[in-house]
């Protein structure tokens, strides 16, 4: 038996069982290559032609065997009136075991898969162990390794051989890691590590265990709340030192050092200490890591927003003192114009009168002349402090007097941050990491002597301005200058998550080295290992998307093409109607409203979704109603929060609640619930209603803005979005059959083009041919990295006519006098060869789910154009972006499916809103991974409800007694949208029975009322 429970019994069956195909799947199933059936022909017995038939169609559709015995009538029947033989001739028993062998391999070799043997097995074994350190959960690595020998083209094993696969590699890593654990663990780190599961008795309230004290990180940037995570930095800071050597040899990795720390975020500590030793300690070292990599990431979080924050209000209150002086010298000018007109002008009108009078005399005239002229300095005085006002507003930069106001709190938010924090630099910011030194060496007590090299001139002479050296100035310049470099990634940490240098989260570079070819091979990237022939294939693709797009619009075949003055065009693309579901209002009910409970459970009872919200501990795990589970998703889904669902329930226990929602909640759980039901939609007929093509799958991503009301630094504040609050980005993912995928939860300030990629990678259902976004998605390096990995990169980019076109050199001189769309810049491909190796090492990163494009982008984003890999990509995605846009100008439908699905995605933006009816615009929580746990939650009450519709119309159309009402129906699904949410109450239900109408927290009735029962009481005794 195998060693590890992965599968259900009901999910065990379902995959060693032939697929269950709808009458059109069926149809496209056996519809098989010339090839399978020549060899069927030529097979003489009636039940062997049959089940070599019937098993080509199951290995056609699930890439594995079956017994004969589990054969569908249906299927049986249905290959045999396509042979034109009476299905009744086939008998399992007459299809010799020997014969399904040689079959077996036969259709093997004319698909062109090659069996799961000893070799495939080692092959699998190393994928496998790959896996297993990267502590997935045994089930994701069991889905996974199916995807793995499908792209691999091998042959599925059964679930059992497979399960005991996954079960080894998940158990020889745990075997590895307990080995390491024994061998590296001094008694000095046991006794560490032993400590932090006692109790604190120093602490304020109710001793908690020292352990439960690192749990807890702040979001705030108080500065009380800062020096506490300081503590909390020193105390890990030293257990991390003595951990360090045990954490280098168990090479977790970053996902292995989550995986084990997640476990004792959530694990109280008394449940923690009834493990096993070795476990414990393996999981301790990993939560130090966690912890003190975290902590840093959120105090450089802290100095970022808290210099962000404090350039804000210096920039407003310097806008605002230079909108009052401007004021100020108006007025001034004004006077003194007035002075003038009166003191001079006028003075001036006079003596030109005495001058042109001819009834004076000379001499009168000039003594008019001498009165006229008589010492008057008002103007003259005014125009002398008007000049040197503005001379001295101009030599004074009276911004930096601000920053010097405003910097004493600034230093108390950050100064201990910068003496904490051990940064690796650049050499091209030596100087600042100078002055960072001497700033945690004097402990921020700083004298004229301090270094300055880091300044610019104008800085440097504000800072000793008049000779005399600004402390407070000098201090706040220094935290801009340190928070610049963070953004830039010029200044670097090596115990992070998040600012780690761009070359830790590529693949190991030495390793590249040794396993390039297998690498890339694991990657499904050989085609693109040597550059001279990819860039010689796209320079002819691209030459040809040109001369096609021009001679479509020179032969007036692009009617939607309008040239404008100069090089501006405009392509317009035919209206849709925004999709709505008014028209499919009639197939669902109309008489009630269907509670959101009763959809949870009937689409569960389909899916059985709720199973994957499994227990974090794998023993030892108390059974939960799905009512309870049925309860957390709708308490953080519809943000009406666990506490406030536990009161507001009847039958609900808020102790069960909460314990599930900590233990069975995590992301990935959530995560493979969401799965769970798309993979389900995705099996059925209907949702391919919508699907342009059957051989690809047309994918998009959006990002809506929500509140954030907690303490958050994943939030940032906006107030355009936000007004003076501060928010976050939910970007969510759909395909076209109304799918929600995949979804995530960052800084509003992030461009979302750095996501892209994480939730093309991530989703382990949808397998996106063909992508979409808005203009904030796109990107050139996306475009680049997206070609690398096989999908195909679509934006709806704003004012494409000012995008740049390119072409290689090699077309130059060619004759395009007749071209309308003509190439802007010459491709660089220089720079694209001389970093090739370097970009594909990234893209394998990202396939082999190593590292996630977001940490890569956020780092690589940070080094803007002077790093040769960022060059070389923007180069590249510069040739697939001109193919794209030419391809988007001639192609009308690939601009209406474009606009249709990201029409689409925006209905399921409101979609969002309307079932967080507790905040629709807000999140509660501060914390990202939190955050995300509610939109996961968010997310799958969407796909249940999107589940649930389509069962209830394929419902309609099994019922549907004639051809035209069926028609009707198909018709009504095609033409509109079933991302409907009219006939479902996400409101809850209200009691007015009389026991509810009553007061029950004792607020006393009015007066009147207690007179008028008095007088009532009076009249029954009478």
């Amino acid at each position: 038996m195998p060693r590890m429970k992965i599968l259900n019994g009901a999910e065990q069956m379902l995959f060693d069982r032939p697929p269950q195909l709808s009458s059109a799947e069926r149809r496209r199933v056996f519809e098989l290559p010339v090839t399978i059936w020549s060899a069927a022909n030529e097979i003489q017995s009636v039940p062997t032609k049959i089940g070599f038939l019937v098993s080509a169609g199951y290995f056609r559709s699930a890439r594995r065997f079956f017994l004969t015995s589990d054969f569908h009538d249906r299927d049986i029947a249905y290959v045999a009136a396509r042979l034109g033989i009476d299905a009744s001739g086939f008998d399992h028993t007459a299809y010799s075991a020997r014969t399904r062998q040689r079959h077996r391999l036969q259709i093997l070799e004319l698909s062109g898969f090659r069996p799961f043997d000893s070799d495939a097995a080692r092959l699998l074994e190393t994928e496998l162990a790959t896996m297993a350190r990267s502590h997935f959960g045994p089930a994701l690595i069991f889905w996974r390794a199916v995807d793995w020998l499908v792209t691999r083209r091998i042959e599925i094993p059964t679930s059992f051989r497979l399960t005991e696969a996954v079960s080894r590699a998940v158990q020889q890593r745990g075997r590895a890691i307990a080995k390491v654990i024994a061998q590296a663990m001094t008694s000095e780190v046991r006794l560490l590590l032993d400590n932090m599961l006692l109790r604190d008795e120093d602490a304020a309230s109710q001793s908690p265990f020292r352990l439960t004290l690192l749990k807890r990180l702040s979001q705030s940037t108080r500065p009380t709340k800062i020096r506490e995570r300081l503590s909390d930095l020193g105390v890990l800071k030293e257990l991390h030192a003595n951990v360090a050597p045990i954490l280098l040899l168990l090479n977790l990795g970053s996902e292995g050092i989550r995986y084990f720390a997640g476990s004792v975020a959530r694990m109280r500590t008394t449940d923690l200490r009834r493990r096993a030793d070795d476990d414990i300690h393996a999981h301790l070292v990993a939560f130090i890591a966690h912890q003190y990599y975290r902590l840093h990431d959120n105090l450089v979080d802290v100095l970022l927003t808290s210099v962000q924050t404090f350039e804000n209000a210096a920039l407003r209150e310097h806008r605002d003192w230079c909108f009052d002086e401007r004021k100020r010298h108006e007025h001034a000018t004004e006077s003194l114009l007035d002075d003038l007109d009166a003191s001079v002008f006028q003075v001036l009108r006079q003596i030109r009168e005495a001058v042109s009078d001819d009834l004076l005399s000379d001499q009168e005239k000039v003594a008019r002349i001498g009165l006229l002229v008589r010492p008057e300095q008002t103007a003259e005085t005014k125009s002398r402090e008007l000049r040197a006002s503005l001379v001295n507003d101009a030599a004074d930069d009276h911004y930096f007097d601000i920053l010097e106001s405003r910097s004493v709190r600034l230093q108390n938010q950050v100064s201990g941050i910068l003496k904490a924090i051990r940064f690796q630099a650049t050499p091209n910011v030596a100087d600042l990491e100078a002055a960072i030194t001497r700033f945690v060496a004097s402990d921020g007590i700083l004298d004229r002597t301090a270094p300055a090299a880091f300044l610019a001139g104008e800085e440097r002479a504000a800072v000793w301005k008049d000779g005399k050296f600004r402390i407070s100035l000098y201090k706040a310049l220094l935290f801009r200058h340190v928070a610049g470099a963070i953004k830039s990634g010029s200044l670097n940490l090596e115990q992070s998550h998040k600012r780690r240098p761009l070359e830790s989260y590529l693949i190991d570079r030495n390793r590249w080295l040794a396993e390039r070819e297998q690498l890339l091979d694991r990657a499904g990237m050989t085609g693109f290992k040597d550059p001279a022939p990819v860039l010689e294939e796209l320079d002819a693709a691209l030459q040809i998307r040109f001369e096609d797009t021009n001679r479509a619009i020179a032969e007036g075949l692009n009617p939607h093409f309008k040239m404008l003055t100069g090089k501006a065009f405009r392509v317009s693309t035919p209206k849709q109607d925004e999709e709505e579901s008014e028209p499919l209002r009639h197939f669902f009910p109309e008489r009630h409203y269907v509670p959101l409970t009763e959809i949870l459970a009937t689409v569960n009872l389909h899916t059985g979704f709720a199973t994957e919200l499994r227990h974090l501990r794998q023993t030892h795990v108390r059974a939960v109603s799905e009512k309870i589970l049925f309860a957390g998703v709708i308490g953080l889904g519809c943000a009406i929060g666990s506490a406030k669902m536990a009161q507001i329930s009847t039958s609900l226990s808020s102790g069960e609640l909460d314990s599930a929602i900590n233990w069975r909640f995590s992301l990935e759980n959530l995560w493979a619930a969401n799965d769970r039901i798309t993979s389900f939609m995705a099996a059925m007929e209907l949702p391919n209603i919508y699907r342009r093509s059957e051989n690809e799958i047309h994918t998009a991503s959006d990002g809506q803005k929500f509140e954030v009301r907690a303490d958050s630094l994943n939030a940032n504040h906006s107030f355009k979005y936000f007004g003076k609050g501060q928010g976050v980005s939910a970007y969510t993912f759909v395909d076209e059959r109304n799918l929600f995928w995949h979804s995530l939860v960052f800084s509003s300030a992030e461009r979302e083009s750095a996501y892209v990629i994480d939730g093309l990678m991530r989703n382990d259902v949808v397998k996106s041919d063909i992508h979409s976004t808005d203009t904030h998605g796109f990107s050139e390096a996306i475009f680049a990295v997206t070609h690398l990995l096989g999908i195909s990169f679509a934006p709806r980019i704003k004012n494409l006519k000012k995008q740049n076109l390119y072409m290689f050199r090699s077309r130059r001189g060619g004759d395009r006098a007749g071209w309308a769309i003509k190439p802007e810049q010459y491709v660089d491909p220089d720079s694209i060869i001389n970093a090739w190796d370097d970009v594909l090492r990234l893209v394998a990163t990202i396939r082999l789910k190593e590292s996630t494009a977001s940490d890569i982008f956020r780092r690589l984003n940070s080094y803007s154009r002077q790093h040769s890999l960022y060059t070389a990509l923007k180069s590249f995605g510069r040739i697939i972006k001109s193919m794209f846009i030419l391809r988007y100008i001639d192609d009308v439908e690939l601009r209406m499916a474009i606009e249709n699905l990201l029409n689409r995605i925006e209905l399921g933006n409101r979609f969002t809103r309307a079932i967080a009816v507790g905040n629709p615009r807000e999140f509660s929580d501060g914390d990202k991974e939190e955050q995300e746990i509610a939109e996961a939650c968010n997310r799958l009450i969407k796909n249940a409800i999107v589940c649930w519709n389509y069962l209830l119309l394929e419902h309609r159309l099994n019922q549907a007694s004639t051809d035209e009402l069926r028609a009707e129906i198909r018709a009504a699904v095609a033409n509109h949208s079933v991302i409907s949410w009219g006939h479902i109450n996400l409101l809850g239900e209200y009691d007015f029975s009389d026991e509810k109408l009553r007061d029950s927290v004792g607020i006393p009735p009015p007066k009147i009322v207690l007179k008028s029962q008095g007088q009532m009481t009076g009249r029954k005794s009478a």
